[in-house]
């Protein structure tokens, strides 16, 4: 699978390219655009997706994702890629905020993979839920020498 190629901010080209034809679609790309921060998203040559960072009244800042059909074996990078950007962003105190249609599971799975959480039918927020906070170490259970009962991991046990 070849790299993703970032350009930011995104040309408007791009934008409107990712907007496609429908006229409310193509405006809010522009105003995205013109209003917030973002970047456009390529594999070689060919456009997946064009991301958009936009502040919205309350201070927060709300995540938009255009894809296009050509990025649908690259959504795993892209949702990565948005995940470890959104990431920067929340540890510097930035509160992100997305929309995604009510039964969009597609949508809804990529708001998931990127890192955010259900607040409402529509309403998601990037980080960790419920007041949680990872300043605690992630535990994964037994794994290891415990797992396996004995006194050395299996890999490294020498096989018979």
């Amino acid at each position: 699978m070849e790299h993703l190629t970032v350009i930011s901010p995104a040309p408007w080209t791009d934008c409107l390219a990712c907007a496609g034809g429908p006229a409310l679609a193509r405006k809010a790309a522009i105003w995205m655009r013109g209003r917030g921060d973002s970047c456009a998203l390529f594999a070689g040559a060919e456009l997946l997706a064009v991301a958009y960072l936009v502040p919205i009244d309350d201070g927060q800042l709300e995540f938009c994702l255009a894809v296009l059909p050509v990025a649908r074996p690259h959504m795993l990078a892209l949702c990565r890629f948005a995940h470890s950007t959104l990431t920067a962003a929340h540890e510097n105190g930035a509160v992100v905020v997305c929309r995604v249609v009510e039964g969009n599971r597609a949508g809804e799975r990529m708001a998931r993979l990127t890192g955010f959480h259900r607040v409402s039918d529509t309403f998601w927020h990037f980080g960790e839920q419920d007041g949680k906070d990872r300043e605690q170490p992630f535990r994964r259970g037994r794994q290891g020498r415990e797992a396996a009962g004995g006194t050395e991991p299996p890999a490294s046990a020498g096989g018979e």
